[in-house]
């Protein structure tokens, strides 16, 4: 039984897949609807022995859907959680990240054969314009306000960024530029100007994650540039020289945006000077990077007490907090901090094999990525680790929706579909 017209239906996934791309930078409100409409639309092609086919077939499905497993894993971890209900509870926590259970499920069973073929260019053609429009949208409300107040720090981390955290659209423009530095290293914009707009948009995005001055942001850009600088020489070999000077030049002009901008750049000589002094831990507010080690350190004993298992999906921070006050650390306790940090998160929640699942579901592709050279879903992937690494990216629906759509998708193309070769 066919309900909906299969153009029509492949039409509503294109615009709504794209759509998606467009919304995630620009407002979080916007993307439950999209997803809505596409698990819609995914339900009423009532073709399910198809979608069993589609998987049993390609092996490439097999994989993109084994990155559900993680959140099977949080599933399961429900079941020996106390706390069930609530804002920090178990049953919103898997609601929180459904996404990663819905991605995998769609991307491995869409039949994307009959979608336009430029599909995957759209969508980060669309991504980068949302970028965009994010960015004019922030700073002409920062302006406004600068009108009013007077005050220069609105175009600054939190101020500038109503309505992502700082360190989340910092994420955002930074993948941004790796969709730039992918188009510029493959030599995509043949003509002129358009390499000259390319480049552009890459300084342009550079002063936008500088201004948002998140050190997560700032730090993960400049690895993602290490990584292409390492990349380059190892693995295109020819043809590298007009790609690897543009990269470095960009990153020399954005190491010089960061160090004309004394706000953005004294967070981190205010981080140094907190870490050195020896005494900083042991007042009860403190800067936020020694926060974060001090976190760290209690995430850890927690770990330690509940290796194997975990403490439950939805008992997290109860654990959390109990530590907070057992190691006297009341700023995090008061703020109610969760771990700043996925793998010691997901290590708390549901233990070792959790923290295994999600340290091999980014090592497996990225090390297939490099092999086979598909440098984007190589810098995307480095990038999330990255940030996984300082942030509980997958506890805010503006992590994990980016996280699994964009990991879906580039997994597909880069496995799925390698006789286009789309990097």
């Amino acid at each position: 039984m066919i309900l909906i017209n299969p153009s029509i239906r492949d039409k509503i996934y294109y615009y709504l897949i794209i759509l998606l791309s467009f919304a995630l930078p620009v407002h979080d409100k916007l993307i439950p609807p999209i997803i809505l409409l596409i698990g819609i639309n995914w339900l009423m092609e009532l073709n399910f022995k198809e979608k069993i086919f589609r998987i049993r077939k390609n092996i490439a499905n097999k994989y993109i859907l084994s990155f559900a497993i993680l959140y099977i894993l949080y599933i399961v971890g429900t079941f020996y959680s106390l706390n069930l209900s609530g804002s920090s509870g178990a049953y919103f926590d898997l609601e929180v990240k459904l996404s990663l259970l819905l991605f995998p499920v769609f991307f491995a069973t869409i039949d994307f054969s009959g979608f336009r073929k430029d599909f995957y260019d759209k969508v980060q053609y669309f991504f980068v314009a949302g970028c965009m429009v994010s960015s004019l949208i922030i700073f002409v409300n920062a302006a406004i306000e600068y009108l009013g107040e007077n005050n220069i720090n609105v175009f600054y981390y939190s101020k500038l960024s109503f309505s992502h955290h700082p360190s989340y659209l910092a994420l955002y423009y930074s993948f941004a530029i790796v969709i730039l530095l992918n188009w510029i290293i493959n030599n995509q914009p043949k003509k002129y100007i358009f390499k000259f707009v390319t480049i552009f948009l890459v300084l342009y995005f550079q002063l936008f994650v500088v201004l948002l001055s998140s050190k997560a942001g700032i730090l993960g850009l400049t690895f993602i540039y290490f990584v292409v600088f390492l990349y380059l020489p190892i693995r295109i070999k020819k043809k590298i020289t007009r790609p690897l000077i543009i990269s470095v030049s960009l990153f020399m002009v954005f190491i010089l945006i960061l160090f004309l901008n004394p706000r953005s750049y004294n967070r981190f000589i205010a981080t140094k000077q907190a870490v050195e002094d020896e005494n900083k831990t042991n007042i009860k507010k403190t800067d936020g990077s020694v926060t974060r080690l001090m976190i760290w350190k209690s995430s850890l004993d927690v770990v330690k007490e509940n290796l194997l298992f975990g403490v439950g999906t939805g008992d997290v921070k109860p654990a959390l907090f109990e530590k907070y006050l057992e190691n006297n650390f009341d700023d995090a306790f008061e703020s109610k901090f969760n771990a700043h940090n996925q793998y010691l998160q997901t290590f708390i929640a549901i233990g070792i094999f959790g923290f295994l699942i999600l340290v091999f579901s980014l090592l497996l592709p990225a090390i297939f990525a490099f092999r086979r050279k598909k440098i984007l879903y190589l810098l995307f992937l480095s990038l999330a680790a990255f940030h996984l690494l300082v942030e509980s990216m997958l506890e805010r629906q503006g992590g994990v929706v980016f996280y699994a759509f964009f990991n879906g998708l580039l997994f597909y193309y880069a496995f799925g579909k390698e006789d286009e070769n789309p990097d």
